[in-house]
């Protein structure tokens, strides 16, 4: 029996199905997917540790935080989770409460190194965070290896196909919101679709995604444009290349 619980706040779904994932095969674990929730779970259970994304609507990761420390009848470490941006410091994060920062994309090793350093503090843990690069290979094969580590190929695979879904529903709202010049709608479908495919290693779509980012808050809308449709093309690259993977094979 697992001892020990993590509470898990992400309003993505993709993020939440890989963390429960990873989290599952070490700990119990409960899931919302926003800071009211993780209000309420909180108040009425006992948790170990919980795992706070930053930006997430109805309440954020912050405002959950601190409701949560004030009404608390069993304090428990906060990890905060968020992409990684000038203002994401570790020392910014601590300062505000919490315990520790995860920043995206995240690596399954360093990811269960930092929950499991919080919940069981007493135990050395030598782990290094390794530095991430985002080389522009379609799919970052060291990333799948380190996940087929922590979480069943068959899980893994439907991740991916979720990942593929989602970024059909991202590129139509960031259609739409490019037609309307909608910058804050852009930039949050962007950010979301970086995040995604940085953790899972698609490196190309993290690079092209990023980059549109940061034409999106330049308002460059002419190089904005060209950006968008090089994400919808490397969408369909993506799906061929995971069709002929053969780490999926069984």
């Amino acid at each position: 029996m697992k001892s020990k619980k993590v509470l898990i706040v992400d309003n993505n779904d993709l993020n939440r199905k890989l963390f429960e994932s990873l989290i599952g095969q070490f700990y119990s674990f409960e899931a919302v997917k926003n800071g009211v929730e993780a209000v309420q779970r909180a108040s009425k259970e006992k948790f170990d540790l919980i795992l706070m994304d930053i930006q997430m609507p109805e309440m954020d990761g912050i405002t959950a935080s601190k409701i949560i420390r004030r009404q608390a009848a069993h304090p428990c470490p906060i990890i905060a989770i968020t992409a990684y941006s000038p203002e994401s410091t570790r020392k910014c994060f601590l300062e505000m409460g919490f315990d520790d920062l995860i920043t995206k994309p995240i690596r399954a090793k360093e990811f269960l190194a930092v929950i499991s350093a919080k919940i069981h503090p007493n135990k050395h843990n030598d782990s290094q965070l390794a530095d991430t690069n985002h080389e522009d290979a379609v799919l970052d094969k060291k990333v799948i290896h380190q996940l087929l580590k922590y979480t069943p190929i068959e899980t893994i695979k439907s991740i991916y196909v979720d990942f593929l879904r989602e970024y059909d529903q991202l590129i139509c709202h960031i259609d739409t919101a490019f037609q309307e010049r909608n910058i804050e709608v852009l930039i949050e479908n962007l950010h979301t679709l970086k995040g995604n495919s940085g953790t899972l290693g698609a490196n190309a779509i993290f690079n092209l995604s990023s980059d549109a980012d940061g034409k999106a808050r330049a308002q460059d809308w002419d190089s904005l444009e060209k950006a968008i449709k090089k994400l919808k093309n490397e969408r369909i690259i993506f799906e061929n290349y995971l069709a002929e993977e053969t780490t999926f094979s069984t």
